[in-house]
């Protein structure tokens, strides 16, 4: 049996893995060398830019079969749910598809029902929830958070941004119609370039902001609920192992617990006085 088990191991440390990442995005960089750093085998990435159904095929027929495909990022998981695939998969930041039909994945976005739990400790007034996103990419991911916040009491504002010059005038009606901004990952309305400008429209109309990660959370969003990418990494560096080698599965869940930033500063200015066990509660503070 132990020999079964170190010919199992071996295998999967000589395996083929190959990683195709939906983009360059900072949170799929992380991800993408935290997976390097806990896969015992090298990988392999093709980016979804650089690729067609047609040419991802090829690709599969010109060279060795993978033992494990890894789908890094909601789009690259998209992509091969759609169609039968010659190894397992497993998704990484996952898609709804993925997500839907059960697949050995982790999701993009911390779950709709946590996020839901901190707005009620954090901003236990609030009922509306705007959602700003870019109905060509973000579409169903939009739907999708909205339909879990509303199974979890609130209302949505949806303000579909399709190009830059957009944004401004979404965030005119967020700030009309809803209590708070819930900013998803979407680089396109989302970007560098416009954080300033929607950090001072949230202070201007007094509508606070869920910053998609820490980083927002220094520039003057509320709040953020994210993963620590570095744990996603080794987790799905767990989920593609398992799927290799099921009889040598890793023991519990490969989930990551989400973590939870807040800045101090901005809520004293928007009237909010959190107690000292929600104060406890939350991983990291930046006054």
């Amino acid at each position: 049996m132990l020999l079964s088990l170190l010919g199992v191991a071996a295998d999967v440390h000589a395996a083929r893995v190959l990683v195709l990442q939906s983009s360059d995005a900072p949170r799929l960089a992380r991800t993408a060398s935290a997976l390097q750093k806990h896969t015992p085998a090298p990988l392999e990435f093709v980016f979804l830019a650089n690729t067609s159904q047609t040419a991802w095929e090829a690709t599969m027929a010109a060279s060795e079969r993978p033992s494990v495909i890894i789908a890094l990022g909601p789009r690259a998981s998209d992509f091969l749910a759609a169609s039968t695939q010659p190894a397992p998969v497993v998704h990484c930041l996952a898609g709804q598809d993925a997500l839907r039909a059960g697949l050995p994945s982790l999701p993009s976005e911390v779950p709709a029902d946590e996020q839901a739990s901190w707005l009620r400790k954090l901003m236990p007034a609030a009922r509306t929830v705007g959602l700003a996103f870019d109905p060509a990419t973000n579409t169903r991911r939009a739907e999708a958070i909205a339909a879990a916040l509303a199974a979890a009491g609130y209302r949505t504002v949806m303000a579909p941004v399709s190009q830059p010059s957009a944004l401004p005038a979404a965030l005119e009606q967020v700030a009309a119609r809803a209590d708070v901004l819930f900013a998803l990952p979407d680089p396109m309305v989302y970007r560098q370039e416009s954080a300033r400008g929607i950090v001072l429209q949230s202070f201007r109309r007094r509508t606070p902001m869920i910053g998609p990660n820490e980083h927002w959370v220094k520039d003057g969003a509320l709040f953020a609920v994210d993963w620590d990418y570095e744990e996603v990494g080794a987790a799905c560096a767990r989920l593609a192992r398992d799927v290799q080698a099921p009889r040598v599965a890793s023991p519990g869940g490969a989930q990551p617990r989400p973590r939870t930033w807040v800045n101090l500063r901005v809520a004293q200015q928007f009237g909010l006085h959190w107690p000292p066990d929600v104060l406890r509660s939350v991983d990291f503070r930046h006054e």
